[in-house]
């Protein structure tokens, strides 16, 4: 007698199994028993749509896994289903959904289910986004199953794009305890961290979370200090710190900043760097800056980094200190520098410096900027940067 056959109701093509019919778009399945002595194959929803123009819906992609994923020796059914979902694009949102609306023991139904295959999960450019959902909501019991995870190759985590991302999520949402664990795992190679395209995010959270370190920290970075703030990562590292801590307790840094401050200024990533010390308000090092940049104001006025930089030096100076740099980028009283005034004044840059001028300078600056203006008012008005100065000058008073 012949084996019975079923043809059970329709499913989607992304299933084969090696009997394709020649006259039928869907599959005949054999019996269970046959159906789990076969070699089963998923493509992704998104290469199956792609090829076919089909698009499978949730439960197209349920009906999918209950029917072909046979029953393994080693791991339950419903756990490789979960694994397989989280690797693909729809079946992950399907997974993420249910993770926002389901009850705490449904969503540790789906950890356990996925917790075998972590290790590469948290690669996947699919699930790692389930991992990273997973993270919110993990009890203290299933964070120490991702910290095992992460400790066992941390590097390898922080060095790839998802991993980091997940890593990242992890503490985000976890104890100081944990986070502290991660950081002394990544004392060894911490430095490459920092000038890491993703370890310098992990670094970052690490100086967010864990300000007991901070003095640690510091004295691990100064050795790069200079390279860390010319780099475009390593800059990150040094902005976070200057964001979170004050000056004095990043001397050190700060007086390292001090000896290279023009080249800093006009690098594209340095001057970021010079503008959180200008931005702290501390009087001796805004000094000390306006000081080391005598000498370089007009050329850092139409600079397209430095000029930042030169805005918060006016910003924060002393009026004494404000006058000195006036007087350098525009002249003096009776020898006023024309063609600069004409030339920042249309320049993308030295406009806001000359806006600048106009707020912070004295009468006879003003006067000599207006007059400037006026005689090339077609030319100012022509252009976007110099409209900025004549409406600043009108908002003063001045007619033209």
């Amino acid at each position: 007698m012949d084996e019975e056959r079923i043809y059970p109701h329709s499913v989607p093509r992304c299933v084969s199994n090696g009997l394709l019919s020649n006259t039928s778009f869907h599959h005949q399945y054999y019996n269970n028993h046959m159906m789990a002595q076969s070699k089963v194959h998923l493509i992704s929803s998104d290469l199956w749509e792609a090829i076919t123009g089909e698009r499978l819906t949730p439960s197209n992609i349920c009906e999918i896994l209950e029917q072909a994923v046979p029953d393994g020796e080693h791991q339950p059914v419903q756990s490789l289903q979960y694994i397989m979902m989280a690797r693909d694009r729809q079946g992950s949102r399907i997974i993420q959904k249910k993770l926002d609306e389901s009850s705490d023991s449904d969503r540790s139904i789906i950890f356990n289910s996925l917790e075998p295959d972590f290790k590469d999960l948290i690669f996947d450019p699919c699930a790692n986004f389930v991992i990273q959902k997973l993270c919110e909501t993990a009890t203290e019991k299933e964070q120490q199953t991702l910290l095992k995870v992460f400790l066992a190759d941390t590097k390898t985590v922080v060095d790839h794009p998802n991993g980091c991302r997940v890593l990242q999520k992890f503490i985000e949402t976890t104890s100081t305890e944990n986070i502290d664990q991660l950081y002394v795992a990544t004392r060894q190679y911490f430095l490459q961290l920092c000038v890491s395209p993703n370890g310098n995010h992990i670094v970052q959270r690490f100086i967010d979370h864990l300000p007991d370190r901070i003095g640690e920290i510091v004295k691990s970075v100064k050795p790069l200090m200079l390279k860390m703030a010319f780099d475009n990562c390593g800059c990150r590292i040094i902005q976070r710190l200057f964001d979170k801590y004050d000056v004095d307790t990043l001397k050190i840094l700060v007086d390292d900043v001090m000896k290279k401050a023009v080249d800093l200024a006009t690098n594209q990533y340095g001057n970021y760097v010079v503008q959180k010390i200008l931005e702290s308000g501390k009087s001796d090092l805004v000094s000390t800056l306006v000081n080391a940049f005598k000498g370089h104001f007009y050329e850092f006025s139409i600079h397209k980094f430095a000029s930042n930089v030169m805005e918060k030096c006016i910003r924060n100076a002393t009026q004494e200190e404000q006058l000195g740099i006036f007087t350098e980028v525009i002249g003096t009283f009776g020898h006023y520098e024309n063609a600069r005034i004409l030339k920042m004044s249309t320049d993308q840059f030295g406009n806001y410096v000359i806006q600048r001028i106009i707020k912070h300078g004295n009468e006879d600056q003003q006067n000599a900027i207006y007059e400037v203006a006026y005689e090339n008012f077609d030319e100012l008005i022509a252009c976007n940067y110099g409209k900025h100065v004549i409406t600043r000058l009108k908002n003063l008073g001045y007619d033209f």
